[in-house]
């Protein structure tokens, strides 16, 4: 019993502790992406991504299919290449949304596969985390030539929160959702951006 009560006083200072400078990071976490957010325009209109959908494969195994992602900054270059192939029949793409200081600040999040059009609800959980390809160095590379550090480095911290990179609640402020890319032929380029409105816009180059 003395060994139980021992134990106890011991962990529960420790917990404590660990609890608290959590809740402390949480706290600097929202309180930076707000300060960022306050100091930025937002990031739509904007185009983010190319693709390339080559096909699906059918197989005893698992179907699975195949395409390419570019990633782009805000001067319409690449900043990455993504090609691979992913398990299902369809691809979509999930998107972080992130409302703060009347502001819109939109994140592409993860390539994921699907084995129907209505997505079960597991599946997005999958798929290629898009994060690593655009945040680098403590800065937000979707800002193109002609940004500054410090702007890339505010939209970085926006988008570590968005992208889930910070490992903290969302409280609602952020939203995801997905573009589901059944409707893209194979072999054929699209180009997906975002309006002013927020709206996406899904055309073939």
């Amino acid at each position: 019993m003395k060994t139980k009560n021992y134990f106890l006083k011991f962990i529960s200072p420790l917990m404590a502790l660990v609890l608290s400078a959590y809740l402390v990071f949480t706290c600097w976490c929202y309180l930076s992406c707000w300060n960022a957010a306050a100091g930025l325009l937002q990031n739509i209109p904007q185009e983010f991504l190319r693709i390339k959908i080559y096909g699906s494969t059918f197989e005893s195994e698992g179907n699975t299919v195949s395409g390419t992602f570019s990633i782009i900054d805000s001067n319409g270059n690449e900043i990455a290449v993504i090609e691979r192939s992913w398990s299902g029949s369809y691809l979509a793409i999930e998107f972080a949304l992130v409302n703060s200081s009347g502001k819109r600040f939109i994140f592409p999040s993860r390539i994921y596969g699907k084995n129907r059009i209505i997505e079960e609800r597991h599946e997005r959980s999958h798929g290629t985390l898009l994060e690593k390809y655009y945040n680098d160095y403590g800065q937000c590379m979707l800002l193109g030539y002609g940004s500054s550090f410090k702007t890339r480095r505010q939209l970085y911290k926006i988008a570590a929160l968005a992208t889930g990179k910070y490992k903290v609640p969302s409280f609602g402020l952020v939203t995801r959702f997905s573009i589901d890319l059944s409707a893209c032929r194979p072999d054929k380029y699209y180009s997906i951006r975002f309006n002013e409105d927020g709206n996406y816009i899904v055309e073939e180059l």
